[in-house]
């Protein structure tokens, strides 16, 4: 995501409704660096919206990511979390302490992320979680 005016005017060009609840959830989002869920984002913004439903977070969440604004993360078989941090780069599931981290290109030593054409398919993106002990929990 990359700044709250460029995000609602994409809303805007698509006909998108901004109710303040939408809006928290666009908020919530910018600059998010943990990974939430649905769920977390609804349980953290209920608070302030008490009458948010889990629908608007999670068509909000949808419609961000049609946009290109955010992207989900398939690192639990029952749960998708979502990322604002839309360039290539990987993920690395920590099972020590259960958080995502960023792994940026700049950080993988020449390991290049698949991109172009390979094997005559089209990559248009891609999505590789790693999975292990995070060096904080070392």
């Amino acid at each position: 995501m990359y700044s709250f005016e460029q995000t609602i005017q994409k809303l805007r060009s698509k006909g998108f409704k901004l109710t303040p609840q939408r809006l928290a959830v666009i908020k919530y989002m910018l600059g998010n660096k943990n990974h939430p869920s649905a769920l977390t984002i609804h349980g953290d913004l209920k608070k302030m919206y008490p009458s948010l439903s889990f629908s608007t977070v999670y068509n909000t969440l949808n419609v961000l990511e049609e946009i290109g604004e955010v992207q989900s993360i398939h690192v639990f078989s029952d749960h998708l979390n979502y990322d604002p941090h839309v360039e290539p780069h990987l993920h690395f599931f920590c099972r020590e302490c259960k958080k995502i981290h960023d792994i940026h290109p700049d950080d993988m030593d020449g390991m290049q992320l698949p991109a172009g054409e390979i094997g005559g398919h089209l990559v248009r993106s891609s999505q590789v979680v790693l999975r292990g002990t995070c060096k904080d929990c070392r």
